[in-house]
């Protein structure tokens, strides 16, 4: 993993693509993240957070608003999300730039876990100790405690 930081703007063009991925608490304070099928394209029954790729005519916060109405039937506001980092990662030779953020469900919007199976945690301990969690969901969750975000 490879953290690109924002100041960095001339950085941003050399990625072939950009996804946004969110941590995600409950109203009831517990991470909820998502695990994979067996038969899931890439990473399959791997446990990760939520979020997927930026179409080309949308920003950030507009793919990752559409990204977690679509996982979990629920539009969070953009001021309630929180940015974290933006990273890349080997496995796809550092072409996808990953920009994470943060968001508590305070209003219990979430209606379900539409595209994989959900996974509560009590705390990023508990989720991070998962054996089959992905690498840039420790990153994440990790970024997220330095922030006192989660439990």
């Amino acid at each position: 993993i490879r953290e690109v930081l924002k100041d960095e703007p001339q950085k941003l063009d050399q990625f072939v693509c950009h996804l946004a991925d969110c941590v995600v608490l409950t109203h009831d304070k517990k991470l909820l993240l998502q695990r994979r099928p067996e038969n899931w394209g890439s990473s399959p029954g791997k446990v990760n957070i939520f979020g997927g790729h930026v179409e080309k005519d949308e920003t950030i916060t507009e793919g990752l608003i559409r990204e977690i109405k679509e996982e979990l039937g629920a539009a969070p506001k953009i001021e309630d999300l929180k940015f974290i980092g933006s990273i890349s990662e080997d496995f796809t030779d550092h072409t996808e730039l990953v920009h994470v953020y943060f968001w508590h469900d305070r209003e219990n919007k979430i209606t379900g876990c539409y595209e994989a199976e959900p996974i509560y945690f009590e705390n990023a301990a508990q989720a991070i100790a998962h054996p089959k969690i992905m690498e840039y969901s420790v990153w994440a969750l990790k970024k997220c405690l330095a922030h006192d975000l989660i439990p």
